[in-house]
């Protein structure tokens, strides 16, 4: 299917400047390569870039450019001469984009991460100033899914069972825990397709954009939430993988999903999640583990009636064996550069001290030999989350010592950070605050460059490996 981007341009009566943005350009991680024509021969101009995220928070961007010979600016092929990003990159403008201050600090615990919520298209502006007087505008409409995709959705009933919910739109959740998306034709071809399910990270909720940029691709998606979303728990703690389980038989179930080809995407904690149940579910047939973990770990809290650790995961009613997380040792230590000089957290030391808990580690490792397909491993150098690249490693040297008969592949991105996704949303954000951490910021490393070519190269190799196992 050909789609042809959105785009209004609006050129001065007296010129012919306009911006040209070639066809098949639509979807929001497809490489847009924007051309501005009509200007004097190297002439200077500046491009300004805005849109609006979920939340109505505005995001903007700018670089500046002096023509060619011919008038032309090429953002596919000429740097810019100043701006919020450097060196050529077609798609600069979108992952360069910044929160306007005005809109920052939303609450202590306000996120501030770019929020897509939803799959609903997503419009940036673009405007062509000459001398910061403007002489052309235009809008690109940008696609997380594809015109005729079918949603289904899926609620918890009394016995904690998955099944479809009444209705499915494509707004907010409205109590439901998950959302299938289904490629535009599955209905009518009668042909049973591979299925990702796609798990968040420590945030929880849903990645709903995700699942639904991913389906776009040929595949159905479900998006799942297990915490952090009605009527589900509000923090990750005492999750049964059973739940997995649940999902997986309502998959089966339905008539357009081939049961032979699943998969799982996870993030971070959702990454972990993954990896656990495929060592419990071999209907699960590839797993690919963007900033993953080898081990399970604990929820991070601790029983105040007991004193003992609350276990993340459930498994036939029983706690998975967990490396337990030294919170508070972790957080006396950091009291001073948090609240004193005000730096954000840097979750990955306290997972590094966990890691030398060499006994409860060796007891909580995931036994990932016994997962029924290969396993992709994505992870950031500079994650400042947890240490994905040494968890990554560790994955990988069990899976050979074990004699693993599957492939397992780690794209390892040395200056990217823990914010790894698919491309061309804003990579700014290098910490943010959150509900838990009562006013603190969590440090999520890396750049806004390092991390967004990593996400290009990490999804481009993600839907081919999804596409050559499923």
């Amino acid at each position: 299917m050909v789609l042809t981007a959105k785009i209004q341009s609006h050129p001065v009566p007296e010129g012919n400047i306009r911006f040209d943005v070639p066809p098949n350009g639509a979807f929001i991680d497809e490489n847009i390569r924007i051309r501005l024509t009509g200007l004097a021969p190297h002439q200077k101009v500046r491009i300004h870039a805005t849109t609006e995220d979920d939340e109505n928070r505005r995001w903007s961007s700018e670089a500046q450019f002096r023509a060619d010979a011919n008038g032309e600016v090429d953002l596919g092929a000429h740097e810019p001469t100043g701006g919020s990003y450097r060196g050529v990159a077609p798609m600069g403008l979108f992952w360069s984009m910044r929160m306007a201050r005005d809109n920052e600090g939303r609450g202590a615990g306000a996120r501030a991460t770019f929020a897509k919520k939803d799959s609903m298209p997503h419009s940036v502006m673009l405007e062509a100033d000459l001398d910061r007087s403007a002489i052309v505008s235009g809008r690109i409409e940008r696609l997380f899914r594809a015109p005729g995709t079918v949603l289904r959705d899926l609620v918890l009933n009394a016995e904690n069972r998955l099944e479809t919910a009444p209705d499915a739109k494509p707004g907010p959740m409205n109590g439901h825990v998950a959302r299938l998306f289904l490629p535009p034709g599955a209905n009518r071809t009668g042909a049973r397709l591979p299925v990702v399910m796609v798990l968040s990270g420590s945030g929880g909720g849903f990645d709903l954009d995700k699942a639904a940029v991913l389906s776009r691709h040929g595949f159905a998606t479900l998006a799942l939430a297990y915490f952090g979303a009605a009527p589900l728990p509000n923090w990750l703690h005492r999750v049964p993988l059973e739940y997995m389980e649940s999902a997986l038989a309502w998959l089966a179930a339905q008539p357009e999903i081939d049961a032979r080809r699943i998969g799982v995407l996870g993030v971070s904690r959702g990454a972990e999640f993954a990896l656990l149940a495929a060592t419990r579910f071999p209907v699960l047939r590839a797993v690919v583990a963007y900033a993953p973990s080898s081990v399970a770990w604990d929820s991070g809290g601790r029983d105040r009636g007991t004193g003992e650790s609350i276990p993340a995961w459930l498994w036939q009613g029983q706690a998975v064996a967990n490396a337990p997380l030294p919170i508070r040792r972790f957080m006396w230590r950091s009291a001073f550069p948090v609240v004193a000089m005000r730096r954000p957290v840097i979750f990955r030391n306290l997972f590094l001290a966990g890691l030398r808990n060499s006994e409860a580690v060796a007891q909580a490792a995931i036994p990932v030999e016994r997962i029924n397909g290969p396993i992709l491993l994505i992870s950031g150098g500079d994650d400042h989350v947890w240490p994905a690249e040494k968890m990554a490693e560790a994955i990988v040297a069990r899976s050979k010592k074990s004699g693993f008969s599957h492939a397992v592949e780690h794209l390892h991105y040395k200056a990217a950070g823990h914010l790894l996704r698919y491309p061309y949303l804003p990579t700014t954000v290098r910490s943010s605050g959150h509900e838990h951490l009562h006013g603190a910021r969590l440090s999520f490393g890396g750049s806004a460059q390092a991390d967004a070519e990593a996400q290009e190269d990490s999804w481009r190799r993600t839907v081919a490996f999804l596409r050559k196992h499923l």
